[in-house]
């Protein structure tokens, strides 16, 4: 349904979107006519950021993003106001030294101040100079401001040029594309060479400076990097052995297994001192029974046996004490030495008294024994200090690997990474000498500006449709945002969606400044001082006329939610429209707040001063407070009017008491009441009423008071006869 609103009132404003379209197609032919005729040449060139042709020192991988950053690094420099300056001077040494200039100038560019403030002499001069040394003039010297304004006169400037030039890529390729648009052809073919001639001469005297800026910064940094290296390996070096750099956990693992060793032999050493200390024990003892007179028997061989091997293991402590080593040999050696002794000192002769003795062993020589247990003691003892001395002396160098091994890490680490700093440097350092020695751009001019045979089409047409076509759509746009942000109750279908009314019928706009509405009601289509429209207006009274009189009843209340809503002419109208049925009416205005109605009509304002009780009541008495209207069966009675309400103002016995009494000289009487919105009147008369109407402006807009009224309209049920949708635009009526 909204669409085929929109629709309906894009037809309904038809000729406002159709002569907008003609006025902007008109407007874009005119404003086309004046269009030089320009001629288009196109270059073409070849970056190789995608593409490598050429051989290179290192090889280097094809990145499409670097290469797109590439491409639009190219494309801004191309049109950077230093190279386009180039082409500017270029192009100015062209017509001023060329007897065939591109632009020739007009009687009045000949007589501006920029032409005559101009000296040949001097631009050529600033310009080959510019040229030379690749600058921009400069717009605070007067000399070669002069020269700019004469650039900005023949449209040799920035703005000039860049307007008629176009720098793109071509997509998904290799090339860029430059094409200029001027007037004349040679001038579009030298601009498009001579902007490639003059970007490559500005790119490569930035990319040359840049690179020997880049090889001077690389050696020095490669140089500093370097003694930095030489330092960290000199004091690496003073860590090394005749078998390289200390290996420290080899040593530190070497001296832990010496320490093991010595460990062991510590206990050995002690297990021995003990027994040596028991067999002192047992030595004392015999010595003391040889003195009691006891005998000592013995074996001359078991003597022996044991004073040779406490020499052998004597031999081989010394010897292990002198080389330091500790071999498992020399140590399985001297414990089984040692178990030999146990066995050899357990067959030592005892002191018995009924012993058959094989030798009898004397006092002196038991205590010779004792004195060489004793030197074997301390030699023990000795052993087990050196052996400790030794064992405290390897785990105490065990912290100082420790940190020898800290400070190699950490000397090796810096080693590494300042071999890995000046191995990248250097390499960077290589790259720029290559980019010095082979250049890196591989820009070629694959196709050359040629001048073009005839000029671009003007594109008139194009450009006529196009703004016609924005134009019809903007205007069609503009149509329905207005409709569909308009509040207002504009047609039958908005009031049928905002209003929750019965709609009886609609009544269009009538012109009643210029016309009555009796003229307008009497109006045929052979008229010819009334416009044919108007008769629609005559035909929707006729069919609000038609609800009135099917309702069967006869005493109407006209009512508004609001003021100004078209009561009172509304009223006028059904009045005349009945009349002209043959029907009498009677009109009352009781608009106290607002008596229009009663000076409209010309009527006399008795309502308010009538009081006739019903026993004195007669129709000839009131017949003589009604006004006879020009028409005939039309009768008014007006009111006075004024800031009351009809209980505060109307008598016990007024004239509302007698309507039922009335139907029988009169076939409707119609009253106008106030609005409800700010006033009760309509309230307070809706009892004296058969039947109320409510009367709705199409300009009007629902507001929340406007809701609360319409819910005192629902209240009348039956007794409410329905909406009339007044003041309706002929554009809107059908919608």
């Amino acid at each position: 349904m909204d669409i085929i609103y929109f629709i309906k009132a894009l037809l309904k404003k038809k000729w406002w979107i159709i002569g907008g379209t003609f006025l902007a197609i008109a407007a874009a032919f005119f404003f086309t006519m004046g269009r030089p005729r320009l001629y288009s040449s196109t270059a073409q060139i070849s970056t190789g950021f995608t593409i490598k042709d050429q051989i290179t020192l290192r090889d280097e991988g094809n990145n499409i993003f670097e290469a797109d950053v590439k491409f639009e690094n190219a494309m801004q420099t191309m049109t950077s106001p230093l190279v386009i300056s180039l082409l500017s001077y270029q192009l100015l040494l062209h017509d001023l030294t060329s007897p065939k200039p591109f632009v020739v100038l007009t009687e009045q560019d000949l007589k501006s101040k920029e032409y005559l403030a101009f000296n040949r002499d001097a631009a050529i001069r600033i310009c080959r100079q510019k040229m030379d040394s690749l600058q921009m003039l400069s717009s605070y010297d007067p000399e070669e401001r002069k020269v700019q304004e004469y650039m900005k006169l023949c449209k040799f400037d920035y703005e000039g040029i860049r307007k008629m030039l176009n720098v793109n890529r071509v997509t998904r390729t290799d090339y860029i594309d430059i094409a200029y648009r001027s007037e004349n052809p040679e001038q579009s073919a030298f601009v498009v060479n001579t902007l490639y001639n003059e970007f490559i001469r500005y790119y490569r005297s930035l990319r040359s400076e840049r690179t020997v800026e880049n090889v001077e910064t690389f050696a020095e940094l490669v140089n500093q990097k370097k003694t930095e290296l030489d330092a960290k390996v000199e004091a690496l070096r003073m860590y090394k052995t005749s078998e390289g750099v200390l290996n420290i956990e080899a040593a530190s693992g070497s001296e832990l297994g010496l320490i093991s060793q010595l460990e062991k032999a510590l206990l050995d050493e002690r297990a021995s001192l003990n027994i040596m200390n028991s067999t002192l024990s047992t030595l004392n003892t015999q010595i003391a029974n040889a003195g009691s007179g006891k005998v000592t028997y013995g074996s001359a061989n078991a003597n022996a046996s044991v004073v040779s091997l406490r020499k052998e293991i004597n031999r081989l402590n010394d010897e292990k004490l002198r080389s330091g080593t500790t071999g498992d040999e020399l140590d399985e050696k001297i414990k089984l030495l040692r178990k030999q002794l146990q066995q050899a000192e357990s067959a030592l002769p005892t002191t018995s008294s009924t012993g058959a003795p094989s030798s009898i062993i004397t006092k002196e020589e038991l205590i010779q024994r004792k004195q060489t247990m004793e030197a074997d003691i301390n030699a023990s003892g000795k052993n087990i200090i050196v052996l400790e001395q030794k064992i405290r002396s390897l785990k105490g160098s065990l912290g100082s690997y420790a940190n020898k091994e800290a400070t190699v890490g950490t000397l090796q680490q810096e080693v590494q990474l300042a071999q890995d700093e000046y191995n990248r440097l250097k390499e960077k350092m290589n790259s720029a000498i290559d980019n010095r020695t082979v250049p890196t751009d591989n820009f070629r001019q694959t196709l050359k500006g040629q001048p073009a045979f005839k000029p671009e089409s003007s594109k008139r047409a194009i450009i006529m449709g196009m703004t016609g076509m924005a134009v019809f759509f903007l205007t069609s746009l503009g149509i329905i945002f207005k409709e569909l942000f308009d509040t207002s109750i504009k047609s039958p279908s908005n009031f049928l969606k905002s209003v929750d009314l019965k709609l009886i019928a609609t009544v269009n706009h009538a012109d009643l400044h210029k016309y009555s509405i009796l003229e307008v009601l009497q109006a045929n289509e052979d008229s010819k001082d009334i416009r044919k429209r108007q008769n629609s207006f005559r035909e929707l009274l006729r069919k609000l006329r038609f609800e009135m009189e099917k309702s069967g009843k006869s005493i109407f209340l006209f009512t508004s939610t609001e003021s100004q809503q078209g009561k009172t002419t509304l009223v006028q109208a059904v009045a005349y429209s009945l009349s002209l049925s043959n029907k009498k009416v009677l009109v009352i205005d009781t608009n106290f707040c607002n008596n229009d109605l009663t000076v409209a009509l010309s009527a006399k304002p008795t309502l308010e001063t009538f009081s006739m009780s019903r026993e004195e009541y007669s129709y000839d008495k009131v017949e003589a407070l009604i006004t006879t209207y020009a028409i005939e069966n039309i009768g008014v009675i007006g009111c006075k009017g004024g800031d009351y309400t009809p209980t505060e103002i109307l008598p016990a016995n007024h004239l509302l008491n007698y309507l039922h009494e009335l139907k029988e000289h009169y076939d409707f009487i119609l009253m106008e009441g106030a609005p409800l919105n700010d006033y009760t009147d309509s309230k307070e008369l809706e009892k004296y009423a058969e039947s109320v109407v409510a009367v709705f402006n199409s300009n009007a807009t629902l507001k929340q008071i406007d809701k609360d009224s319409i819910e005192f309209l629902h209240s009348l049920n039956d007794k409410f006869l329905g909406a009339v949708l007044n003041n309706i635009s002929d554009d809107y009526l059908e919608l």
